[in-house]
């Protein structure tokens, strides 16, 4: 007589294999999305940050743009608020500048440009020195 075997079928996963592998896939996509978070926050203060010295460089420019003696001197820093519009949201620069004399034929004009993100403080400083043009 002759013995007849069945062949068990081994090829199918098991439920504790497919848990495995979804835990594994698990801690492989929130890693991922740490990781996507990140980015985010990174490029969202580069982009703050070249929105600040955009800022920074526009007001130097407007400071040059005036002519020498009306670039006034003073020993306490001015303040000017710089809203901008970025990414559905209105972020609020704050700017300060101020003016020293370096010589009677120069002056030095700094500009620094403040603002917070996520309870962070950040700061851009751009300065120039302006000198009195030559008379003929």
């Amino acid at each position: 007589m002759r013995k007849i075997t069945l062949l068990s079928n081994n090829a199918a996963f098991t439920l504790l294999e497919v848990l495995v592998a979804m835990v594994i896939l698990m801690v492989g996509l929130l890693g991922m999305l740490k990781a996507i978070n990140l980015s985010i926050i990174t490029n969202v203060q580069n982009s703050m940050r070249t929105q600040a010295a955009s800022v920074a460089e526009d007001q130097l420019a407007r400071k040059k743009s005036l002519p020498f003696d009306n670039i006034t001197t003073g020993t306490t820093a001015k303040t000017l608020a710089v809203p901008i519009a970025m990414r559905s949201t209105v972020l609020n620069y704050n700017v300060t500048y101020f003016v020293d004399d370096i010589s009677t034929e120069s002056k030095r004009i700094n500009i620094g440009v403040r603002w917070s993100y996520k309870g962070n403080n950040y700061e851009h400083v751009v300065s120039s020195i302006v000198a009195r043009p030559a008379t003929p």
